[in-house]
């Protein structure tokens, strides 16, 4: 199906916009359109976005002015709806005029994605209202870190700057500065509160703090060794990543994992939302003021941890995948210690989410708490939980599948109906994001049965030993908090030339200064928490 979708898109654009066109390229199920004119980049995505009915997954930047004589970026959209297609609209930068016309205007999901680039590669998004430093705090002026000339040893003399935060005026508007060092083990990240009394009219975020640069320390790193570093880019988060990596490296080198492998991936993914989402719901709990249930709930995710522990020799399941396939398998014991632990804490879960749903003080307090109205959640490509309890239907494990998730996907006409109907009636509140997490971690209990019963081949097949230099991929993965999206570009001898990572926290972390307007200060912390971001997710 995949192929008459790509085929029927390449038409679409083609008959449309063919005279801007340079050429067309086909790699699985991406289509690449390289345009004649970086001009037409806000025509072309445009109507590739709002026409065609498609989402901003990322945008990438490269500089390849050794290969191609300038910085290319491409814009990456895909196709939900069970379509399984991603459309790259792509652009050569001449490395003399250094900016590229900005679409954010036309697709506001877009907007973090340029200031990045302006931030890493100094090219200039001309239209774009708010160009201010997204990443690199006090960094000494023209430090573009991806630009391959930059040195990774390099140690940048630390430059003080003043930060232009929206100011907000008015009789009685106060601001209250939360951050970036919190009480707590949290990471650093900034808040700046404008209030009328306790109502909340403004809140304007600022991270990066803990910048990483582990984009550019991939560059430095064998296939191998950047394995190793995607799984540690969130924690919490190790097998979504490691999966998205391994999964555009083995698309490059043409592997096919084994269907053992497959399903092995899909149970330790399964795994890792699992207990996150309890962590999550017991952290709601917490913050609603209901330590009874967040006390429950942590000790089933102990729980389950311990089971990671047992099954993968790491209780954040480190280690799980390799390049063309797993390198923890699931032996006959560790397959009855899975199903008799999911068990007892599938009859927990039930007797504690009960308890709590009766509990009418703990469900006002999270009804119509952290509102977020579908049409923004819509425009700023917001994904995961937090877009699904918005009423916007999209999951990359049904969407665009990996590992074994093609067998999960069977739904007859009446189940679909029925899906979208509850998809719709989704207020967006924290009681929403609170449900839909109920209704996933049961899903994933039912995911892992189903994928237990494993293929007798191997664990994993070698890729090529050397990859032609050059070639590119899109890696994917759904993790608990939604879509992660991983593009390696391979360079000279199976070394990174570029390896772009989005994760999901960072198309939801602007979700939350919509989702706590006309809420009280004291809801923060429960709308935060309802929405599970990540500050080193974010923070590359």
């Amino acid at each position: 199906m995949t192929v008459i979708y790509l085929e029927k898109y390449k038409k679409e654009v083609i008959e449309k916009f063919g005279d801007k066109i340079n050429r067309t390229e086909e790699n699985n199920n991406e289509i690449h359109f390289i345009l004649k004119n970086i001009n037409d980049i806000p025509l072309i995505c445009d109507y590739v976005c709002n026409s065609l009915g498609t989402r901003l997954a990322t945008i990438i930047c490269t500089d390849e002015r050794k290969i191609r004589n300038g910085f290319v970026i491409r814009y990456v959209f895909g196709k939900e709806n069970r379509e399984d297609v991603f459309i790259f609209v792509t652009t050569l930068v001449n490395q003399d005029k250094l900016s590229f016309p900005s679409i954010a205007l036309q697709i506001p999901a877009a907007f973090l994605y340029e200031r990045e680039i302006k931030d890493m590669f100094g090219l200039i998004p001309v239209g774009n209202p708010d160009t201010r430093p997204l990443a690199l705090h006090n960094w000494p002026e023209n430090t573009f870190p991806l630009r391959k000339e930059f040195d990774l040893n390099t140690k940048g003399t630390r430059q003080e700057k003043q930060y232009s935060f929206l100011k907000v005026e008015g009789e009685g508007i106060c601001e209250i500065p939360v951050g970036p060092i919190h009480a707590g083990i949290i990471e650093p990240g900034h808040f700046r509160f404008s209030i009328l009394g306790e109502n909340i009219i403004n809140l304007e975020t600022r991270l990066g703090y803990t910048h990483k640069g582990i984009e550019k320390l991939a560059e430095s790193m064998k296939l191998e060794d950047a394995l190793l570093l995607s799984e540690r880019i969130a924690g919490d988060e190790s097998v979504a990543n490691s999966t998205a990596y391994c999964q555009a490296i083995e698309k490059i080198a043409r592997t096919k994992i084994p269907k053992r492998a497959e399903n092995i991936r899909t149970i330790f993914g399964e795994l890792e939302r699992l207990y996150n989402h309890i962590g999550t719901l017991a952290g709601i709990s917490t913050d609603a003021g209901f330590p009874f249930g967040a006390a429950r709930l942590n000790i089933l995710k102990e729980r389950l941890m311990q089971l990671n522990e047992s099954s993968s020799g790491s209780r954040l399941l480190f280690g799980v995948n390799r390049i063309g396939g797993v390198r923890c398998n699931i032996s006959d014991e560790n397959r009855k210690l899975i199903i008799n632990t999911l068990d007892i804490v599938s009859h927990d879960f039930e007797k504690i989410i009960t308890f709590l749903k009766a509990k009418s003080s703990l469900m006002d307090r999270l009804k119509d708490t952290g509102k977020i109205q579908r049409k923004i959640a819509q425009e700023l490509g917001v994904v995961g939980v937090v877009a699904r309890s918005s009423g916007i239907d999209i999951d990359t494990r049904r969407d665009h599948p990996y590992a074994s998730y093609f067998s999960h996907n069977h739904r007859t006409p009446q189940q679909l109906v029925e899906e979208q109907i509850e998809m719709e009636k989704r207020s967006g509140d924290v009681l929403a994001r609170f449900e839909l997490r109920v209704k996933e971690v049961r899903n994933s209990m039912t995911i892992i049965e189903e994928s237990l019963n494993l293929a007798s081949d191997d664990m994993f097949t070698n890729p090529p030993e050397l990859i032609t230099p050059y070639g590119s991929a899109l890696g994917y993965s759904e993790s608990h908090r939604g879509q992660t999206i991983h593009w390696i570009m391979i360079g000279e001898n199976n070394s990174i030339f570029r390896y772009k990572i989005r994760t999901a926290s960072f198309c939801n972390w602007p979700m939350i200064e919509h989702a706590i307007l006309n809420d009280i200060v004291p809801d923060f912390p429960l709308v935060n928490k309802s929405l599970d971001l990540s500050y080193t997710g974010n923070d590359l």
